[in-house]
């Protein structure tokens, strides 16, 4: 899922641009896409488990990532179905 350009610019704005913990490298490439991360089950894919909106952003230099959650940083606004799930 593609994110408001503006939306992004605005959160990327109020933001200090970290230090990566890997390689002290200070510059990131921001996704503008969310994705999902879904609880890990050795037994195979959960359906209807929690499901965590999240934005990479990753360390041009060595890979690291970060994960910052879209809901909490105002990337997505929170929608309910039925079943109350995210």
């Amino acid at each position: 899922m593609d994110i408001s350009k503006e939306k992004l610019d605005n959160y990327i704005k109020n933001q200090h641009t970290p230090i990566c913990s890997f390689c002290g490298n200070n510059t990131w490439n921001i996704s503008s896409k969310i994705f999902e991360l879904l609880e890990f089950d050795a037994n195979g894919l959960q359906l209807g488990g929690p499901v965590y909106p999240v934005v990479p952003i990753t360390c041009n230099n060595c890979g690291n990532t970060l994960f910052i959650n879209a809901l909490v940083a105002g990337l997505l606004e929170q929608k309910f179905p039925n079943n109350g799930g995210i």
